[in-house]
């Protein structure tokens, strides 16, 4: 009698595509409420809430992009496919959020200043400037398919987004708005939102690393 060896079971991954998309579905679910619901503010009424939005997204945009800049920097160093993937991905996912920043910023831009982009304002300037660059260095990514010129770009990415935005004035547009607020409230739930993007940023990021993972990694 022939004895059949146990099946050894392999331990499930913590994020799933299954998990992954309910817990964007339940982020984004959040999200909204956490927008609906925030404070309005005396000068800007409920305007303010798409400014929370706004401003939430600049900030996770410009940090992911400068991350894959680091992780970049680093697969120059220590050139390990797992760091690239994370490095391309955490900037594409950057890069939505930061367009997506942008293209909500027509509304308070449009509210307060009677125009829908304020061409003349060095912020404005400064984020058509890194959506330009960001998508140039994402297509050119794609058509050369070179991994150590890839590594380079996202890291030369990172480094002129952070003189950018370290270097950018300002004309109407407030530099730290809600930072700057007195509003515990306004504050509050401006991190909050701010935590949300980022989160949904990660799991974009997780996504797409998924996709262009390979079975052989160096």
């Amino acid at each position: 009698m022939s004895s059949t060896p146990l099946a050894t079971n392999k331990p499930s991954p913590i994020l799933t595509p299954k998990r992954a998309g309910i817990a964007a579905l339940v982020l984004l679910a959040l999200l909204a409420v956490l927008v609906l619901i925030s404070p309005a503010e005396a000068q800007l009424g409920n305007l303010i809430k798409i400014i929370y939005l706004h401003g939430a997204l600049a900030r996770v945009g410009i940090y992911a992009i400068l991350l894959a800049g680091v992780l970049g920097l680093v697969y120059l160093v220590r050139p390990r496919s797992a760091l690239l993937r994370w490095s391309n991905a955490v900037q594409v996912a950057g890069l939505i959020a930061f367009v997506t920043h942008f293209a909500l910023s027509v509304i308070p831009t449009h509210e307060t200043w009677g125009m829908w982009i304020a061409f003349d304002e060095p912020r404005t300037r400064m984020s058509l400037q890194i959506i330009g660059v960001g998508i140039i260095v994402v297509l050119v990514r794609r058509l050369v398919n070179d991994d150590r010129l890839s590594g380079l770009a996202n890291a030369l990415l990172g480094i002129a987004v952070l003189l950018l935005n370290a270097r950018t004035g300002v004309l109407r547009h407030p530099l730290n708005a809600i930072g700057d607020s007195s509003s515990l409230a306004i504050q509050g739930f401006y991190v909050g939102i701010v935590l949300i993007c980022a989160a949904l940023v990660g799991l974009l990021a997780w996504y797409l690393v998924g996709r262009a993972s390979s079975p052989s990694d160096h």
